[in-house]
């Protein structure tokens, strides 16, 4: 009991050093278990949609009419068909009405009912966003319809016009259902096939067989969409991927802080508390007794943390996981939780933790209690930097501020390593920002030259409509890896419309072969290489010689003159498939298979931008508050053992200003190393992070930090800093001119 209320009085007289070592805790422990609770959740949430509801595998269009039934018993799968249509619910808002499913991609009901007719079901957040309530009507392509509920469709969780929009307006567009029989009366239809196989493995080989079998029945496949890489569902398990990454890296790093800051603690504490240790020797104490006491410290502090985080991340993970079912509306059926998760959470620190705080403390107590009571093992040596160091030629200021480093490297390593996290933290999301800035700036609106891009449904040929442009496009997949597809683009090689430039900056037409910067990187090709493809819509093959790589992050491409395009794609001289115009156009219906907006693109970043901005603030707020706990502990350890030299200092004279710059600037030249070495570390975690998203959803994003930001995230750093020595400063100055004369056990 004596040994116990000793250590619980020992915290309370270091308050700021275990204080600040549970707060490194608990918000690693909270981060932990709220991003994989939350993670857990979504992926539970998602599968269990998926299975309920007859998620397909793929969806597909046909040029003509295949019997679904038959094709189903052929391959054991359930296929159905349904179909979408684009239609103007107000004037510039896009309602995109799913026909009603009974075997597949079957609406989950939110609120209300399924439609019966004249009826439709609308998702929540359009629904909500224009001011359509369960009873109203709404005017879909000049017919009135009642709202009968609030859907959720599996094939199209995140509700996005196309993948290059990036981010949905619910004012500008919406889904909805209605029955098969309204759907068949509206215009703009596209029939779609959607597969589901009752055979749960080998989903792309079985997709490949289907394929092949209605290719050989002289069915044209005008459209095959797997649903891995439709993003309106792959972003589902990508946010789930990236959920997942976080919550092990993160913490986990946050954990290494903890360990190593409380080894320190432990470290210094039982050094200077080895008078106390050959006094608790000589008193009959036994060493077991001892090594229990000094686990009391590492044992209360991660316990607390640990325990208290876990609690705080289980608080907030409804929330995150509410904040995130915003953006992927899903039924939620019940939610879950690992208990295995918390115990996991809890016995990780306390492990690692009790396990450093032993070893360090056996090792102290096989010190004989004689040489203990004197104050411990005196070590005279210096060590090999500071032997390898010529200080002679400098100055007393610099040569105690570099002394004060190499002396004591553990503590040096830690405030280092402290500062690349925090840095890391404070400009990960200004990073992203400065991403999305220059693929829009520097991408899509130097890439594009126009406004709208109108994709027919079937090649047109002879002169394009009066002020428009047209292009060739062909979807393709790289020969021997179907999961890497892309665009072959047909332009004129006079074209104004499509903007490109080399490496140099040095702008160039379109007159060759042309491959955009990222997909060389991706298919790993440079200028002259061969690259070999395939056709998804026929799977024959073409080779093409790359003669040019253009530096523009806002795609994947090939661009080709057009002739050559359609020679090669054996096409009339004359044909091409969409077109590109400054001005908006109408169209016959069943005309047009899709059109992008150019301005819609950008409103869309616009908006991606605008919902980073509370996450940007929060990480800097949070590495505000790690960076400040880290300075302010390691400072607060250097006024301690700097206590003797601090006390010399007042007896010879040195003003407080002097001495503050002495010892508490003296970590400065850290301070900033430690920033400079977060950038690569977090451009590189960056980078791998933003390959695992273009591996999933095929979207480039190049790594970037804008020069202000990295000002910016420089000027926070030393705020912090400056900070922290602040709080010190009192601790500095309440260090008596008597402390010199206690160091005679020296």
């Amino acid at each position: 009991m004596t040994l116990l209320r000793k250590a619980i009085r020992t915290m309370l007289e270091q308050k700021p050093r275990y204080i600040g070592s549970l707060l490194l805790l608990m918000i690693s422990s909270m981060m932990f278990v709220m991003l994989n609770t939350t993670s857990l959740n979504l992926n539970h949430t998602f599968s269990t949609f998926s299975q309920r509801n007859m998620l397909s595998d793929a969806e597909f269009s046909v040029n003509g009419k295949i019997d679904p039934a038959a094709l189903g018993n052929k391959f054991a799968a359930q296929v159905e068909l349904g179909g979408t249509a684009d239609c103007q619910a107000k004037p510039r808002q896009t309602l995109r009405v799913f026909s009603l499913m009974d075997e597949v991609n079957i609406p989950a009901v939110a609120a209300g009912n399924l439609p019966g007719a004249s009826e439709i079901t609308l998702d929540r957040l359009f629904a909500e966003t224009n001011g359509y309530a369960i009873g109203d009507t709404i005017t879909v392509a000049d017919k009135e319809f009642t709202v009968s509920g609030y859907s959720f469709l599996p094939n199209f969780i995140y509700v996005v016009k196309s993948k290059e929009e990036i981010m949905n307006d619910p004012k500008t567009f919406g889904t909805g259902v209605v029955s098969k029989a309204d759907f068949e009366a509206l215009p703009d239809q596209n029939e779609v096939y959607a597969i589901r196989f009752d055979e749960r493995e080998n989903i792309k080989a079985q997709e490949a067989a289907v394929k092949n079998v209605l290719r050989s029945q002289g069915v044209n496949i005008t459209n095959w969409q797997s649903t891995e890489k439709k993003v309106n569902v792959s972003y589902v398990p990508m946010e789930i991927s990236v959920l997942s990454t976080m919550s092990a890296a993160v913490p986990l790093a946050m954990l290494g802080l903890s360990c190593v800051l409380l080894g320190m603690l432990m470290w210094r504490m039982i050094q200077s508390e080895s008078v106390i240790i050959g006094t608790f020797y000589a008193q009959g104490y036994r060493r077991r007794e001892l090594l229990r006491h000094y686990l009391t410290f590492p044992l209360l502090v991660s316990v607390i943390g640990s325990a208290a985080g876990s609690l705080l991340g289980l608080l907030l993970m409804n929330s995150v996981f509410k904040f995130m079912l915003t953006a992927f509306p899903m039924p939620v059926y019940e939610t879950i939780s690992n208990p295995w998760l918390i115990v996991f959470e809890v016995l990780l620190p306390v492990l690692i933790l009790c396990g450093v705080t032993w070893g360090i403390t056996n090792k102290i107590l096989k010190t004989p209690p004689a040489i203990l009571m004197k104050g411990g093992e005196t070590k005279t040596k210096t060590n090999f930097i500071e032997r390898h160091l010529r200080l002679d030629r400098w100055k007393f200021n610099t040569k105690f501020q570099i002394r004060e480093q190499v002396r004591s490297l553990s503590r040096t390593f830690f405030l280092l390593f402290g500062i690349v996290v925090a840095t890391m933290l404070m400009l990960y999301g200004l990073t992203m920002k400065s991403s999305v800035d220059y693929m829009l700036n520097e991408g899509i609106k130097e890439l594009y030259n126009l406004k709208y891009e109108y994709v027919f449904t079937s090649e047109k040929t002879g002169p394009a409509p009066a002020g428009t442009e047209q292009f060739g496009a062909a979807y393709v997949s790289l020969s021997g890896n179907e999961d890497l597809s892309f665009y072959v683009t047909g332009v004129l090689p006079d074209t104004d419309k499509i903007k490109l430039k080399d490496s140099s900056g040095q702008p160039f037409k379109p007159e060759q072969t042309t491959i955009t910067a990222p997909l060389a990187q991706k298919l790993n090709v440079n200028e002259g290489c061969n690259l070999t493809v395939f056709d998804t819509d026929n799977g024959q093959e073409h080779t093409f010689k790359i003669e040019k790589i253009a530096d523009t992050y806002a795609g994947d491409f090939l661009f080709m003159p057009l002739a050559q395009f359609n020679s090669e794609f054996k096409l009339p001289t004359d044909a091409y498939i969409g077109i590109w115009s400054d001005q908006p156009r109408t169209f016959a219906q069943g005309e047009i298979r899709s059109t992008k907006s150019i301005d819609a693109i950008v409103t869309g970043f616009g908006i991606l931008l605008a919902q980073m901005a509370p996450m940007i603030y929060g990480l800097i707020a949070a590495a505000f508050i790690v960076g400040l706990l880290i300075i302010y502990i390691v400072t607060g350890l250097v006024v301690d053992e700097s206590r003797t030299s601090i006390s010399l200092m007042k007896v010879f004279g040195y003003r407080k200003k002097e001495i503050g710059k002495l010892i508490l600037g003296s970590n400065t030249l850290i301070v900033i190393a430690g920033y400079l070495l977060g950038i690569p570390a977090l451009l590189g975690t960056v980078g791998a992070l933003y390959g695992s998203l273009t591996d999933s959803l095929q979207i480039v994003l190049p790594v970037k930090l804008n020069v202000w930001y990295m000002l910016l995230g420089f000027v926070m750093v030393l705020v912090t800093y400056e900070f922290a020595k602040l709080l010190c400063r009192k601790k500095l100055a309440r260090i008596p001119m008597s402390e010199a004369l206690k160091a005679g056990t020296e």
